[in-house]
């Protein structure tokens, strides 16, 4: 019998992640490369960034920046929600017992995360897709009736103004801090606190001090119920600082 409801567990949690899962990695198919191999080319034929410092700016940054038409690891939203475990239940379903909640929580998870993409692909995406959605282990509570989860989605960014020469700018990552008071509209729901943070990263990349052609490059969001922690990142293109002389990562050395 033990076997019997592993055996079945393990295909109903099949079933349950591989409408999420399976939406990300045919996106990823569709742009002809699976997200962590991209090789990106800009405008000009530079696949390389300079860093504030004069360094070369990592790999994953690079692609969150430039790879707008793909789906990039770099590029994501990360979010933990706290929700009632009967917000998982379809109409007329009762919860397991206790001992089967988190099972059953891990399963119905990505239930949570159908109404994100929207938020997105209403203002900075133009296309996005839910990576992963699990429960947090041991954060079910029977007798609140909550749990915790954790989102993972990716997007790709709205076309935006053409990019100037690579090799004469830097790439200025900012971090976007959301702060919000208690009963703040952004505390309402998960939906809401994304979105008022996607608002917040937009206000930053539109104000006075930003650079050229700045771009959201991830969102982080922690919400429960009347609470919201949240933090963007934001990256735009500043002009090479004076004294600093562009130079191309170094590639292998061509075979003989």
């Amino acid at each position: 019998m033990l076997r019997v409801l592993i055996t079945s567990g393990l295909l109903l949690m099949t079933a349950g992640f591989g409408a999420a899962g399976w939406q990300y990695w045919q996106a990823s198919s569709a742009a002809g490369t699976a997200p962590d191999a991209v090789d990106v080319v800009a405008e000009g034929g530079q696949s390389w960034l300079i860093s504030e410092t004069g360094g070369i700016v990592p790999r994953e940054e690079t692609l969150a920046y430039l790879a707008q038409d793909r789906f990039v690891p770099g590029r994501f939203v990360a979010m933990v929600r706290t929700a009632p475990l009967t917000a998982l239940v379809a109409e007329g379903e009762a919860l397991p017992d206790p001992a089967y909640l988190e099972v059953f929580a891990d399963i119905r998870a990505p239930k949570l995360a159908e109404g994100l993409c929207p938020v997105l692909l209403d203002t900075i995406a133009s296309d996005c897709a839910v990576h992963s959605a699990r429960v947090v282990p041991g954060s079910v509570d029977p007798v609140m009736g909550t749990g915790q989860f954790r989102i993972d989605l990716v997007y790709r960014l709205k076309p935006d103004a053409e990019l100037p020469d690579l090799a004469q700018h830097v790439l200025v990552p900012q971090p976007v801090p959301l702060a919000v008071e208690v009963g703040s509209p952004a505390t309402a729901s998960a939906e809401a606190g994304l979105t008022a943070l996607v608002e917040a990263a937009a206000a930053a990349c539109a104000a006075e001090g930003a650079g050229q052609v700045c771009r959201v490059l991830n969102l982080s969001v922690d919400w429960a119920p009347a609470r919201l922690v949240a933090e963007a990142r934001i990256g735009w293109l500043a002009p090479l600082p004076e004294g600093v002389i562009p130079a191309p990562p170094l590639g292998p050395a061509p075979a003989n």
